[in-house]
């Protein structure tokens, strides 16, 4: 398997390598500090650097600088291997468009994408909003010339605001588009079965978190686990609820990817794709038969990509 080049300006954005390197100076190795300054830029070799204050003067062309700030997701280590269940139709899609599929959020089977809780949590939910914006409309209020509002008229004003905010709040799903990853050192049998319609005919593409970040031509994804809560307490103002799923979906060890775009108003995005950095290998299902194998591997060469096709392990004969 050909190993991945170096952080050069042809083949990794800055973008990529803020991703790859989450929250550590590429110059020293240093974690970075929540709020601090970061600053990028090229080396003299053509590779990029991310640095932090301590090491910024060793960047020969700085580039940019901004605030670090936290994900809210946890970063998996980019060796880590992940796994794209399809149908054989889908994977030759990928292999035609070059491109990744990002679901829109309110576009998943799960009516709990993106919630912050169960339906009966929704006046603790609400009352932690109201606190917010109660001094919000007291203070637009007052910079409006009314120094001394009424509650009446802190409660009229207020009104409007939290029913702005409930509507904004569900229109906020159409803003996440989602790439789904399963996240395992082997294959599994229960992601086949549930992620292929027919078992017969399943495909699955394995990658890496360094491999996926490398492929993506975008500069505003995210990539993280997923958290998964038993929604106990409702997610408060800070957890980001993309990043959160309930914890009966736990089996799924789903590692996402998250582009936000509130531009897009189709139900899904074609993200383009370098495929050939993107696949590492790929997987027939335990129940495929030699003659789709052939075919697979047939129709990834006729699209330039020379990739082993490996027959699933869960089929391979017991011994007693």
């Amino acid at each position: 398997m050909p190993i991945l080049s170096p952080f050069t300006d042809d083949n990794i954005n800055l973008h990529q390598l803020s991703v790859l390197q989450y929250g550590k100076c590429t110059l020293c190795g240093k974690s970075l500090v929540q709020g601090a300054r970061v600053y990028a830029g090229k080396m003299n070799d053509g590779s990029y650097a991310i640095a932090c204050d301590d090491c910024k003067d060793r960047i020969d062309t700085p580039l940019s600088n901004y605030v670090f700030y936290r994900q809210e997701a946890e970063m998996p280590d980019k060796d880590v291997k992940l796994w794209r269940y399809q149908d054989f139709s889908k994977f030759v899609s990928l292999l035609d468009s070059g491109k990744l599929f990002f679901t829109r959020a309110d576009s998943f089977d799960d009516p709990f994408e993106c919630a912050k809780g169960f339906n009966f949590q929704k006046d603790a939910i609400y009352a932690e909003m109201e606190k917010y914006l109660r001094i919000k409309v007291t203070t637009d209020l007052k910079n409006a010339g009314n120094n001394n509002p009424s509650n009446d008229e802190i409660n009229t004003a207020l009104k409007k605001e939290m029913d702005a905010m409930i509507k904004q709040q569900g229109e906020k799903r159409k803003a996440y588009f989602v790439s789904c990853w399963h996240e395992n050192e082997r294959e599994s049998e229960g992601m086949w079965k549930l992620y292929t319609s027919a078992l017969s005919e399943g495909v699955a593409v394995q990658t890496t978190v360094e491999r996926l970040c490398r492929s993506l031509k975008n500069d505003v994804f995210e990539i993280g686990k997923v958290n998964y809560v038993s929604y106990d307490k409702p997610l408060n103002d800070k957890q980001v609820p993309v990043w959160y799923k309930r914890d009966g979906f736990a089996h799924e060890k789903e590692v996402r990817v998250v582009i936000k775009d509130a531009t897009v108003t189709e139900t899904g995005m074609p993200v383009a794709a370098d495929l050939d950095t993107l696949i590492e290998a790929i997987y027939v299902s335990p129940t495929t038969k030699p003659w789709l194998a052939y075919l697979v591997r047939k129709v990834t060469l006729k699209y330039g990509l020379d990739k082993p096709v490996n027959y699933s392990q869960l089929n391979e004969t017991p011994v007693y």
